[in-house]
């Protein structure tokens, strides 16, 4: 009798602990394009006003903990004689796949290397600003379902683990 409550309380505990991490995604995903849309705030701002290089400008952005971990593969391929569009697009693919950003979060920050690649600065502050339009409006997006989610997420999964062990007791 006990092995099934305690096998039982398992099931339960699996179950929710399978609901929390469905709803912290939405949070991590909100986090991680934040990120991205301060990193390239603050790229673009080197650009502009610190009349700095691109890997310049980068490498100084990329000091900050939470943009090391995306775009320090960029600074590495740019340091070895790569491209920028190339550079930014090996970066992006190789780190952003392990992350909570969706595939059209990650194409639509790829696609940011190609303005970067031009030397045009008003070019590259159009590609940034149409980048951080796109993150502000799938972050506003995500706020408004985050809470009715994660709630959603919670119930069904403690639910579940209750149904599982109705069966199998």
């Amino acid at each position: 009798m006990a092995g099934k409550i305690i096998g039982g309380i398992m099931i339960i505990a699996a179950c929710m602990g399978f609901g929390y991490r469905l709803s912290i995604k939405h949070v991590l995903r909100k986090e991680e394009l934040t990120t991205v849309r301060d990193t390239l705030s603050n790229i673009l701002s080197n650009l502009e006003y610190g009349r700095m290089t691109f890997e310049e400008a980068l490498a100084e952005t990329v000091r900050d903990e939470g943009a090391k971990e995306i775009f320090s593969p960029a600074l590495i391929s740019l340091k070895n004689g790569n491209s920028i569009k190339t550079a930014w697009k090996f970066a992006l693919e190789s780190c952003c796949r392990d992350t909570y950003m969706t595939d059209g979060d990650i194409e639509s920050i790829i696609r940011m290397g190609e303005g970067f690649s031009s030397g045009d600065l008003l070019l590259q502050k159009t590609y940034a600003d149409n980048l951080i339009k796109y993150i502000d409006k799938e972050i506003e997006g995500i706020s408004g379902r985050m809470a009715d989610n994660s709630k959603l997420c919670r119930s069904v999964s403690i639910t579940i683990g209750i149904f599982i062990v109705v069966l199998l007791i």
